[in-house]
């Protein structure tokens, strides 16, 4: 044992290189019984449940569910979420539940009618508050978790009665209360990284008649997913079963219909014939299996589970209203080297159950966190109880099966993508080589039109993924065969605003295991970006297949340089190579421009994209009242809108605004030799800027420190004219992702401080090529701009060099005028 809990501490203390990914927010689907993030990555989830409520959060935050309670509610749950996920003191959590509490959708001028009780009883349900509690409670705390590196699964408020019967009044407050929440803008823009839990606890359901019934829990869940889906939430949707969520057995034979969901199963000592009494593995593993065959088909979360030992002179009654021995503060007592062994034996074999423990307090010593900000475990990390044995466990998870960010980048947040908007037409029939499609079929290029054979897009009738999808392989190695769009007169990719693309697409193996490879070709014919995705859904030569279970490919790159770029699928070999007879099928294209957030034009908001810290504190992106946001100065000068960036504490690690590390939002790079300037000012006193550019792998290729000298004094109305100018150049040896940062410090030498405050604005990026300065795009307060300008009478004789130093009569080099660099050669 000594043996062990040294190796517990070694792990905890183990540098994060290894976990650089962990806490990366992806869009999850579901394929066959795995979470995929867009790569094919397998994804298990690991974390907590909580409630906003008064009474289960023990009143730290208040006693009341209203309006004036809900700052200090949100203040709580933004602390729990910092200390949940700070990997650095050993805390691994990317999963959080969210309980919509119904503490706060319950009107409490209604009377209380019915003979439910508790939670159950949802007579005082209010639509009205459950919609404006949307808004100001429940998304923002989900928004947190999502900012914070977890996925968010929502539960609907309360617990189900203990007998249901299809068509009954709680399926019509099932449906009511998922039209809600998944007509809500936020859900559906984040519908890809928020999971739906349909109800908690259901214990014996009935069909229409009362009558015991194979279909029944079927029929009870299917009419409210129909509700989601017609609103146009496609995210994942999790299934309970009956028994408190411990019996899965009726969907083996009649499981729901819809192609993105899996099962939300709750596990507790004593159930699956399991307890510290009776905890072999074998037994475990197949008593799970037995009651939950659903888990060899669809991806499982456990979404409630906790234990702790047994305590003298203590107790209470568990939510099946069963009297439980003392233990340390959970809902179920066990020992982790007893029962909770025979539990991870179940989860390491699946291989496919994510999990919750049942709260907070389960998981991290939430009274020494608030008083110290150290992140422990629950029950001083005692081995024997669920938080110091999940504090250990989650570190390891943490480690594998996790989602990835595009080229390697890491991303705490969350990306809200327009899914209707592609830049290239989507194909509405079968046998046909569409207009604008190049097809290279080993060396030769057949024509547009009809095609009965070779290259060209095939109907699926099966249902599924997709209808429609082009067929496209690769004969031979020497002769590689692809189809591409961006080449053919008359059908152009035309890039041409400034900022981040996207590429969304589905493909499946026409016949063996091939691999797909998307790129995409700049003006010039280079790859600025590109994945390679495997294809594991075989549709076997069969257009009648289901296409269902489909894998889904995704990037992301930065347009510096307006133009004609080129979109290529290719299939191929797990590395990208050539092979014979590789056949795939590319499907649901979409190409769609993201905005441009390097471009400042609105105020009281941060741009999407950026990750912005304040005090260790990770700023929400979207509108903003207070904090590092942008402002507006309408008397204009070098830019009319900058972002407010500050030390709060004396810490650079903890205080900076960087671009390019955050999911669907990577700044990728070409070789060559680029500047980067921008301008900034003070907003009070007299604080410097540290702007670095650093690579995929962490690596600062270039840096400096610019001194904002001239002051705006905590004023708007101020021009930016005199803003000095800051500048970076840099060298890229190879196509990759890089992030830039900026960083207030105290002085030169970059130097930390607290409450160090300067606006930066007008971010440029130029390319060097030979002796000039390439212009890749101009934009207000936007992406890249550079002028080279010959020797010639200037009006007033006031420069700076690139440091935004005065300088008088400059005679050679490159300098500030006018808010424009310019070449001095006298």
């Amino acid at each position: 044992m000594k043996k062990f809990i040294k190796a517990v501490a070694v792990a905890l203390a183990m540098p994060l290189t290894a976990l650089a990914q962990f806490g990366v927010v992806q869009p999850l689907h579901v394929e066959g019984n795995q979470f995929k993030d867009p790569y094919g990555n397998k994804v298990v989830l690991h974390g907590v449940m909580d409630t906003p409520s008064p009474y289960f959060n023990s009143f730290r935050w208040g006693y009341n569910c209203n309006d004036a309670a809900v700052p200090a509610c949100l203040n709580y749950f933004e602390k729990i979420f910092t200390a949940i996920t700070d990997t650095k003191q050993g805390a691994y959590c990317n999963l959080f539940r969210l309980h919509l509490d119904p503490c706060w959708t319950n009107d409490p001028n209604k009377t209380s009618t019915g003979s439910e009780t508790g939670e159950a009883n949802i007579s005082r349900f209010s639509e009205s508050r459950l919609e404006k509690y949307m808004q100001t409670v429940y998304w923002p705390i989900a928004q947190k978790a999502l900012n914070h590196g977890m996925y968010v699964i929502m539960r609907p408020p309360g617990v189900c009665p203990q007998n249901l019967k299809v068509g009954d009044y709680y399926q019509e407050y099932l449906k009511t209360v998922w039209n809600i929440v998944t007509r809500n803008s936020n859900v559906l823009n984040n519908e890809h990284v928020v999971m739906i839990e349909l109800a908690n606890e259901p214990v014996h359901i009935y069909n229409r008649y009362g009558q015991t019934s194979a279909t029944a829990m079927r029929d009870y869940f299917q009419p409210v997913i129909d509700v989601i889906r017609r609103n146009g939430y496609d995210g994942i949707i999790l299934v309970p079963g009956t028994g408190w969520q411990s019996n899965y057995k009726d969907y083996a034979t009649y499981p729901v219909n819809d192609k993105n969901y899996g099962y939300a199963v709750h596990d507790y000592p004593g159930w699956y014939n399991t307890s510290d009494d009776s905890h072999d593995h074998t037994v475990a593993i197949n008593s799970f299996r037995n009651s939950v065959p659903v888990v060899t088909s669809k991806p499982v979360v456990i979404t409630e589970v906790d234990w702790s030992p047994e305590k003298a002179g203590a107790g209470h009654y568990n939510e099946h209203g069963t009297w439980v021995p003392g233990n340390y503060g959970t809902w179920a007592t066990a020992n982790t080297t007893k029962w909770g062994y025979a539990y991870k034996a179940v989860l390491d074999h699946f291989d496919n159950i994510s999990m919750t423990l049942s709260g907070t307090d389960t998981y991290l010593d939430v009274p020494t966190y608030l008083n110290t900000g150290k992140a422990t475990p629950a029950f001083n990390g005692m081995w024997e109880a669920c938080g110091g044995a999940c504090w250990y466990w989650y570190s390891l998870w943490a480690q594998k099966d996790y989602a990835h960010a595009s080229g390697g980048s890491s991303n705490t947040g969350s990306s809200s993508v327009d899914l209707s908007s592609s830049l290239i037409p989507s194909w509405t029939q079968g046998g046909v080589r569409p207009n604008g499609w190049a097809c290279n079929d080993a060396g030769s290029y057949p024509a547009s039109g009809s095609a009965s054979s070779g290259p060209r897009v095939m109907q699926f009738t099966g249902g599924g993924d997709f209808q429609y999808g082009f067929y496209v392989r690769q004969q031979t190695a020497s002769k590689p065969g692809y189809i591409e769009y961006g080449s053919t007169s008359g059908h152009s990719l035309s890039l041409n605003q400034y900022g981040n693309y996207c590429l969304t697409f589905n493909c499946a193996a026409w016949t063996g295991s091939p691999y797909l490879k998307a790129e995409v070709f700049t003006p010039e014919g280079n790859v600025i970006a590109s994945t390679i995705v495997q294809c594991t859904k075989n549709v076997n030569r069969n257009t009648s297949a289901s296409t269902s279970g489909s894998n889904s490919g995704y990037i992301s790159f930065y347009v510096l340089n307006k133009g004609d770029y080129r979109l290529r699928f290719t299939p191929c070999t797990s590395n990208g190579g050539g092979g014979e007879w590789i056949e795939a099928v590319v499907a649901n294209v979409n190409f769609r421009y993201m905005g441009n957030p390097l471009a400042f034009t609105k105020a009281n908001y941060l741009n999407p994209g950026w990750k912005v810290m304040d005090g260790g504190k990770l700023c929400e992106t979207g509108d903003r009242a207070s904090g590092p946001r942008i402002f507006q100065f309408p008397a204009g000068g070098q830019f009319s809108y900058g972002m407010y960036v500050r030390s709060s504490t004396s810490s650079t690690s903890d205080n900076y605004a960087e671009f390019g590390s955050r999911w669907g939002y990577a700044l990728r790079f070409l070789p060559g030799t680029y500047t980067l300037t921008y301008n900034a000012v003070a907003w009070s006193g007299s604080p410097y800027v540290k702007c670095e550019v650093i690579s995929s792998n962490g690596t600062v290729v270039g840096s400096s420190i610019l001194n904002c000298w001239y002051n705006v004094n905590k004023n708007t109305n101020a021009s930016t004219s005199q803003a000095p100018q800051g500048s970076v150049t840099f060298t890229v040896n190879s196509t990759d992702n890089y992030t830039i940062r900026w960083t207030p410090v105290a002085d030169a030498t970059g130097k930390a401080a607290a409450w160090v405050e300067a606006v930066i604005g007008h971010i440029k990026i130029t390319q060097r090529s030979g002796s000039r300065a390439i212009a890749l795009g101009e934009e207000e307060d936007g992406a890249t701009d550079v002028q080279e300008v010959e020797t010639q009478r200037f009006e007033r004789n006031v420069f700076y060099n690139l440091n935004g130093q005065k300088v008088d009569n400059p005679s050679r080099g490159i300098f500030l005028y006018n808010g424009r660099k310019v070449i001095i050669n006298k």
